[in-house]
């Protein structure tokens, strides 16, 4: 199977995998994929987001599909923790 693509909805969020996709996932064989986000418009950005989700698309040699995951309380915790602290920061001095 190939990781395609790993998307994330907010336009005020940034999101990188590393490995970068397309990823391929051998049968049985767990991959490990780090999901960075970072913050581009604290205006616009999600501070309390109830189920925060990712959207992937996997692809194997008969099919192509697009899923939604939601990652759970801890992701959502973690992510509006790390949304507010960084928004929440003083102007930086140039």
């Amino acid at each position: 199977m190939t990781v395609e693509s790993i998307r994330q909805p907010s336009p005020a969020l940034d999101l990188t995998a590393s490995p970068n996709p397309p990823i391929t996932v051998e049968n049985g064989s767990p991959r490990t994929i780090v999901i960075t986000v970072a913050v581009r418009d604290c205006k616009m950005a999600p501070r309390n987001a109830g189920l925060p989700f990712l959207d992937v698309t996997l692809r194997n040699a008969r099919a192509k599909q697009d899923q939604s995951f939601i990652l759970g309380d801890q992701y959502a915790r973690d992510l509006a923790r790390a949304v507010t602290d960084y928004c929440e920061q003083p102007p930086r001095l140039s």
